[in-house]
């Protein structure tokens, strides 16, 4: 069973009980991301959101996209579905590297 580390009203992120890689659930969508990947997708959903952030007209606009995982795929996002996705993305992010940190010390 996966461990939940956050959720929101978009979705949730976990880790999979081997601690191996995370998965996120953004509406419809599910991912399975390795740490570094995580990060990956934290910088480019940021960068998004401050792009975009005060030139939004219609904040309710599916008109932000996001690459997938191959060239034919793309995620379309509003610009509240997007900060709700970077929502997740940083508090699991602060959340695993608090316990590296707590792991670290317990050393």
């Amino acid at each position: 069973m996966c461990r939940s580390l956050h959720h929101n009203d978009l979705g949730c992120i976990s880790r999979c009980p081997e601690g191996c890689c995370l998965h996120v659930y953004f509406g419809n969508v599910a991912l399975c991301l390795k740490r570094a990947e995580l990060a990956e997708w934290r910088a480019v959903v940021a960068s998004l959101c401050e792009q975009h952030a005060h030139s939004q007209p219609d904040p309710h606009a599916r008109c932000l996209v996001l690459p997938g995982a191959a060239a034919y795929q793309k995620f379309v996002f509003t610009l509240e579905e997007l900060f709700l996705l970077y929502d997740l993305l940083m508090s699991a992010s602060l959340l695993l590297e608090a316990e590296a940190l707590l792991a670290a010390s317990a050393t």
